[in-house]
């Protein structure tokens, strides 16, 4: 197995433990409560603003035009494919342009955002693709699990359109090109760099199950 391919069994506990956190499970059994959720969206509308821009900073960066094609192209899908989504549900939800400019992210999004970019800022490009993995990979893996358990339940699932996004065939192909380009930059690491590489990885995991808790829990900080 290729070094990329087995960090999702690194992450392996964590990873499931966010797949079987309530708010996924109530979300693929159409469950949830909206107030959740649109909490949820606020938030992670917030999030991939400064999740886009870690790309860019990855642009930057990038000596060869393809991975600077790669890095733009993702760019463009998280803002103008990714995002639609979002805004299709917020204006189901009533939440109006205004509303989500004066939105706050919570301690937790701004914890992971900005080791985001911090690891863009400081990090090369093997941090970078490390660190924004886990947020594709664990959405795809999650939304087409959800649509195989719950199957038979979802012509009525109010998050039916989410679900299906992420389970999509283009949402996976819009990140399939990070499996190769983290197999090539870390084909000449250490075996001490690629598990720094490894722990950014499991960071970011950890990060994700933080995002479902504090959505699940309509917590804005610690307290």
């Amino acid at each position: 197995m290729s070094f990329s391919r087995n960090l999702q069994a690194k992450a392996h506990t964590v990873w499931e433990a966010g797949y079987n956190h309530p708010f996924v499970q109530e979300l693929g059994k159409g469950i949830l409560d909206k107030e959740k959720f649109k909490f949820y969206l606020l938030q992670d509308y917030l999030y991939l603003l400064q999740y886009a821009k870690v790309f860019a900073i990855a642009a930057v960066k990038s000596d060869t035009e393809e991975l600077m094609t790669r890095f733009s192209s993702s760019q463009y899908f998280i803002l103008a494919n990714e995002m639609n989504i979002h805004r299709e549900y917020m204006a189901s939800f009533g939440i109006t342009r205004e509303e989500m400019l004066i939105a706050k992210p919570s301690l937790y999004n701004k914890a992971y955002t900005s080791n985001m970019i911090a690891l863009g800022q400081t990090g090369d490009l093997a941090d970078i693709l490390s660190a924004v993995f886990p947020c594709a990979w664990t959405y795809a893996d999650y939304a087409q699990r959800l649509q195989k358990q719950y199957a038979g339940e979802l012509d009525n699932n109010f998050f039916r359109s989410w679900i299906g996004q992420y389970a999509s065939a283009e949402f996976s192909d819009s990140f399939a090109w990070f499996y190769d380009a983290l197999d090539a930059l870390a084909a000449n690491m250490s075996d001490a760099r690629r598990r720094a590489i490894e722990e950014i990885f499991i960071s970011s995991v950890e990060f994700e199950y933080l995002f479902w808790d504090m959505a699940y829990t309509m917590q804005m900080s610690y307290r």
